[in-house]
């Protein structure tokens, strides 16, 4: 479905960039905010993970700016006992993304507004609350059991009281918002919204999922005003340990994107929202427009990688895809996704010659690390802010690109430094391409293309002189 839909505000908190204005300063210097692992990520010195396999060193960690203002959100206080922060931190965004299109949350009207956002609960201080006063209270009791079969009843149940008078004081209402579901009413509820309001995991193409969900509210008329969003909270090394097992993750300090020297990802923590209206509407109300969102295209079967689906994007929105100047590129530091990935950009666009369209690619991963569920989000934060100040944003340093985007031939070029992104006419606005693929891309697994394999949201410039 054709769309035209406009991004009024933005909200972000990624490793060392509280806010897209931060981020794009970040992307401009070319700068890294990877950091070492704080000690209750690393692993004990000498230890191999659950998996036996590469282990990061480095992560894009939020630190302080995880932390929120409870004190600006309705929250009751057993919900800030049962300690999950991951709902402050969604909320703040919310709030954030709200302020930043100049509106407030709270209306005294309800307005026809809609949530999608993009979360998945993670281990964190609730759930493990709850893991802690059941199955993992039976678990130690049995193994006490074990090891002393002799001891009486009586002691054995004192030795459990001990235990439970230990551990954090549970509630329901935590349990409840532990879980995540309800997660997007809840912010649903604190922005005085009327509409539907849901919680989407798609793996790494949740940033786009929401998007789509968002666009598919406003286009259909269910909504005057979306809130789309996805979030990483901080990650635990439980977490990474397990991810591990099927991720490539890299051991050097610094993720360089398209670099010929590849050895895994590094991963990130954060989140972004963004506001959402139709473009009339946007401009009924004068609204700061970063940019529109033309079409979101996500592949779901095992011959839809990453050139098929930004072809399917282009498609929807009824562009040639060689005018797309911009690549935020999925580009994560797994060298065979890479390379599949420059292959089919440059399938598109073809071979260089004098006069045919370039395009230039580049990933914010080399900035903040893989924010996984995020990734997408803060992919469509770069590429809209580049829109809105037209330059084309330099990657992180790269000393031995991949061949392929140093070829003379090649209509695809990694960016190394800004430029000025100039555009012919009226007729051929800037857009941008924000790409992105679940790690399991490059296997031929039914099964796990069921849950969608690759994604691109195809986004276009605010015209200078308004309509």
């Amino acid at each position: 479905m054709e769309c035209s839909i406009s991004i009024v505000g933005m909200s972000c908190r990624f490793a060392g960039c509280p806010s897209p204005d931060a981020l794009w300063a970040a992307v401009m210097a070319r700068r890294s905010n990877l950091a070492p692992l704080p000690p209750d990520l690393a692993l004990p010195v000498g230890r191999k993970g659950v998996f036996a396999r590469p282990y990061p060193s480095r992560l894009g960690q939020l630190g302080d700016l995880y932390s929120c203002v409870p004190s600006m959100q309705t929250f009751p206080r057993q919900v800030n006992a049962g300690e999950n922060q991951d709902l402050y931190f969604a909320t703040q965004l919310a709030f954030d993304a709200l302020a930043d299109a100049s509106m407030r949350p709270r209306s005294r009207t309800p307005l026809e507004g809609s949530v999608r956002l993009g979360y998945a609960p993670p281990f964190n201080a609730s759930t493990m609350n709850w893991l802690q006063h059941t199955e993992f209270l039976d678990q130690t009791m049995e193994v006490i059991r074990r090891f002393f079969p002799h001891a009486p009843p009586e002691r054995l149940d004192g030795v459990r009281e001990k235990l439970v008078e230990s551990l954090p004081v549970p509630d329901a209402s935590s349990f409840l918002l532990g879980t995540g579901y309800r997660f997007a009413s809840w912010i649903s509820r604190e922005c005085a919204f009327a509409g539907v309001s849901s919680i989407m995991d798609a793996g790494m193409l949740t940033g786009a999922a929401t998007v789509d969900a968002a666009v598919c509210d406003l286009v259909c008329g269910n909504a005057d005003i979306a809130l789309a969003g996805a979030v990483t909270p901080p990650v635990s090394r439980s977490y990474l340990e397990g991810l591990s097992g099927g991720v490539p993750f890299s051991e050097r300090p610094e993720l360089r994107p398209f670099s010929a020297v590849q050895d895994g990802t590094i991963p990130g923590e954060g989140g972004a929202f963004f506001v959402l209206k139709r473009r009339a509407d946007a401009l009924r109300d004068r609204d700061r427009i970063y940019a529109n969102i033309r079409a979101v295209a996500i592949g779901r079967t095992v011959d839809t990688e990453t050139g098929h689906v930004l072809g399917k994007a282009a498609e929807k929105a009824r562009v040639d895809p060689t005018t797309i100047g911009l690549v935020e590129a999925d580009g994560s530091g797994i060298g065979q996704s890479e390379s599949r990935e420059v292959a089919a950009l440059q399938q598109i666009w073809g071979e260089h010659r004098p006069g045919r369209p370039l395009v230039g690619i580049g990933s914010v991963k080399g900035n903040i690390g893989h924010t996984l569920r995020a990734a997408m989000a803060a992919g469509m934060a770069k590429a809209a802010m580049a829109l809105k100040y037209r330059i084309l944003p330099p990657q992180v340093a790269v000393e031995n690109p991949l061949a392929a985007l140093s070829s003379a031939s090649s209509s695809v070029y990694l960016l190394c430094e800004a430029r000025p992104w100039v555009s012919g006419d009226s007729s051929r606005p800037r857009r941008a391409a924000v790409l992105g693929s679940n790690f399991d891309a490059s296997e031929r697994v039914e099964a796990s293309a069921r849950g969608g394999r690759a994604a691109a949201i195809l986004l276009e410039e605010e015209p200078e002189t308004r309509e």
